[in-house]
């Protein structure tokens, strides 16, 4: 299943980078040239002209306006024809009612603490501490754009490459439009709540008693399932494409709850290492909705 996954998702990354790469056709444009005395090229427009001293008003490509004098450039050349490709300035359509899909690919810095707290028989934990967990996952999602500025849906996260026995999240998704839709770059704001399952094995030290007087600490080792829920928010940018469809990088923080963890195996007469953990960090998604 992750293979058939990966894919699509490397199917349709293929598909877009053709459509962007597909050359666009060329029109001649005209310039007047100003080669200054720095070494710079203006093109442009010569507004105004003083043939007794030389001085010229001089406009640029990008409309920004330049008194010359006549020591401040070489020569000047008028009406130079260069071939210049034609680019789509019209603002692309979005969805503003239709449902989209989602597919791609997040990697996560899940910063985890087991919160282990020693006891008489469990002394002490190697995974005391604040680390980090680096999964990457395989990000699918649904849902539908109310409006253009408002979509709301489904979206889960599964782990494709981790250390970690088990990690995923799915979770509510709503995300607000706030750019002024004059571009073909959307910015937005995603707030998700998810419900998430992290899997793992902790080893704890125990002391062995078993050769008297002298002690050694022997490693036990747990079986941990966590689940937790846990708020997500942060800011994406949502470059729009051709039939509607777009990319989007998304860069988010979340925070979780632990609201369950079990730990396995339980030794006869103990109840077991105590564990409080607890989790926060951030991802960067790169996903395309179709």
């Amino acid at each position: 299943m992750i293979r058939h996954l990966m894919l699509l998702t490397c199917i349709l990354c293929l598909q877009q980078a053709f459509v962007l790469a597909q050359a666009k056709p060329k029109k001649p444009v005209v310039y007047d040239i100003v080669h200054l005395k720095t070494g710079k090229v203006l093109y442009g427009e010569i507004i105004e002209f003083d043939q007794n001293d030389g001085d010229l008003t001089f406009r640029d490509s990008y409309n920004r306006n330049y008194s010359l004098t006549r020591e401040m450039y070489d020569y000047f050349e008028e009406n130079v024809t260069y071939q210049k490709r034609v680019l789509d300035t019209l603002v692309r359509p979005r969805k503003s009612d239709e449902f989209s899909f989602t597919l791609g690919l997040t990697q996560f810095a899940a910063g985890t603490d087991n919160g282990f707290v020693p006891d008489d028989y469990y002394i002490w934990s190697s995974g005391n501490g604040y680390f980090y967990d680096l999964p990457i996952c395989m990000t699918v999602g649904a849902g539908k754009h109310l409006s253009r500025q408002h979509f709301v849906g489904l979206k889960a996260d599964v782990k494709l490459l981790s250390g970690l026995d088990q990690f995923y999240s799915i979770g509510a998704n709503y995300q607000f439009q706030y750019d002024g839709m004059k571009s073909n770059v959307a910015k937005y704001i995603p707030i998700r709540l998810n419900y998430g399952v992290r899997s793992s094995t902790e080893s704890v030290d125990v002391q062995d008693l078993t050769m008297p007087p002298f002690t050694n600490n022997i490693q036990e080792r747990f079986d941990i399932n966590m689940s937790s829920i846990g708020l997500e928010f942060g800011h994406g940018f949502s470059f729009i494409g051709n039939n509607k469809h777009s990319w989007n990088l998304e860069f988010c923080f979340f925070k979780n709850i632990v609201i369950n963890q079990i730990v396995t195996p339980l030794p006869l007469g103990s109840a077991g290492p105590n564990f409080n953990f607890s989790q926060a960090g951030a991802k960067l998604s790169l996903t395309f909705n179709f």
